[in-house]
Parts: structure tokens; C-alpha cells; sequence
């Protein structure tokens, strides 16, 4: 199965993406010269199945991904029963036995 990892990318008003490179203050004002700020985020993901919606934080455009990775995963299988119930699962004969 392959791996899916979540990229979450930054987006200007304009559409462009808005670089890491880029600071801003914890508020999202533009610390860097001619950087216009963010104006939405979007995760995608390895698969190229999948893209989130646009959202207006990167916590949440990260959350969309795990969202969507824990999706993937397979259904985990219930665990063999322990102790007691798995005495009396054995000990159990069918009717005509």
C-alpha cells in the first residue's frame, strides 16, 4: 500500500503560493518585503487523489490530511479474544458434536 504524506501550501490572494520563506506575525500580517499574506491554505496529498478544501489555517488544512491519511488506512481487525472468552470459545461444541 503506498504511503500518503500531506503537503500543506500556503496561497496569496493572487492565487501564487506564498513560500516558507515568507514570515509573518503570529496574527498572519506579512513580515516579508512584497509579500502580500496568506489568504488560504490547501493540503494535498501524495496519492494525487486528494486535495482539501480551502481553508483560512494551516491547523485545519493539516487536519484534512489526517483526516484523509487515517481513511486510507486498512480497517484493523478486532483483536482474538483474551483470558476467559477465549476458554470458553474453545470449550463451545456444536449441538450434533
Amino acid at each position: 500500500m503506498p504511503r500518503h504524506s500531506i503537503t500543506v501550501t500556503a496561497y496569496h490572494a493572487d492565487g501564487t503560493i506564498c513560500p516558507s520563506e515568507h514570515r509573518h506575525t503570529t496574527g498572519g500580517s506579512p513580515l516579508t518585503e512584497g509579500c502580500t499574506g496568506r489568504e488560504r491554505f490547501l493540503a494535498t496529498c501524495s496519492c494525487k487523489q486528494w486535495t482539501s478544501s480551502p481553508s483560512s489555517t494551516k491547523s485545519y488544512a493539516a487536519e484534512q490530511g489526517r483526516r484523509h491519511r487515517s481513511n486510507q488506512l486498512p480497517a484493523k481487525s478486532a483483536p482474538p479474544p483474551k483470558g476467559p472468552a477465549a476458554l470458553r470459545k474453545l470449550l463451545r461444541f456444536d449441538a450434533e458434536d
